[in-house]
């Protein structure tokens, strides 16, 4: 059976933003193998599921970005028959060439992040000139059928942490903020994992400590609100379909908010240009009190 290769190995939002471009790129492959190269943790969120998964970050596959480096005969067992390939690389990329001499004949490839403010999911989508979305094929879904927290029914959560400081509003706001929605008689937890790392939480914060992804995903899916900045994890608790309050002061919006129906942005100048008064504003709104 012929196959097709999807290759992506960037950060967890940048994944999830291609999610529509990799389920188009399985519309034109309908009927091949489909097969990851990339993060398996990543693969494991994907709607429908990959074939196959390869680790981008194993010794096996290493070669594949060195050039002129020969491939191992187990490598070369495990993409043969792969004709083509969606690859998210800079160019020159040594990936393309490795692909290309063991008979991938046709590759796709795209620079990850656009050169022009365009939304990062329509940017993928542009691969694709001769095929129509709709409003909905171009939300990213993830599967969210794995085991919840045990505290995730109706919760409103709170992920404090991104990968750059510059994008993180000051935690004594989230805290301020999170004391009022306790007072309205929410629930409150906080995720924390390594983007977290030398945050100070307040002393009372219900968190959940470095779920893996796939328990996340499923929380998320049953959470009543989320709460972030522009982060992977809040990229992925909108393709969870959790209602999504996310902050922007350091990043664009134009390009990385996330799609959704229930997804509201708080933005401003910088992150210290936000008031708490404005966030919860938009909580209010999205949980209809």
């Amino acid at each position: 059976m012929a196959s097709t290769l999807v290759y992506h190995a960037g950060a967890l939002g940048d994944f999830v933003t291609t999610l529509p471009a990799m389920t188009a790129w399985r519309r034109l492959h309908k009927g091949e193998r489909m097969l990851f190269l990339g993060k398996p943790a990543f693969a494991a969120l994907a709607l429908p599921a990959f074939d196959e998964v390869l680790d981008a970050e194993s010794s096996l596959c290493a070669p594949l970005f060195r050039a002129e480096t020969s491939l191992p005969d187990q490598l070369v067992t495990r993409l043969s028959g792969v004709t083509s390939a969606l690859a998210f690389a800079r160019s020159p990329s040594a990936l393309v060439e490795r692909l290309t001499s063991v008979g991938v004949r046709s590759i796709l490839r795209q620079d990850p992040f656009p050169s022009t403010p365009i939304p990062i999911v329509d940017y993928h989508l542009s691969l694709f000139p001769d095929l129509a979305f709709t409003a909905e094929e171009r939300v990213p879904r993830v599967d969210t059928s794995g085991s919840a927290h045990s505290s995730a029914e109706a919760a409103i959560v709170i992920h404090p942490g991104s990968g750059s400081a510059r994008k993180n509003w000051p935690v004594q706001r989230f805290a301020e903020l999170a004391r009022d929605l306790a007072s309205r008689g929410e629930r409150v937890s906080w995720i924390v994992g390594p983007a977290e790392e030398g945050i100070a939480l307040p002393a009372d914060a219900r968190a959940w400590r470095e779920p893996g992804l796939r328990v996340l995903a499923a929380s998320l899916a049953r959470c009543r609100l989320y709460i972030g900045n522009d982060s992977g994890v809040t990229h992925l608790a909108a393709a969870c379909g959790c209602p999504t309050v996310v902050l922007f002061g350091g990043s664009e919006p134009r390009v990385w908010l996330p799609l959704g129906a229930r997804v509201a942005a708080v933005e401003s100048l910088s992150m210290d240009g936000i008031s708490v008064g404005r966030v919860l504003v938009e909580c209010r709104r999205l949980i209809g009190r």
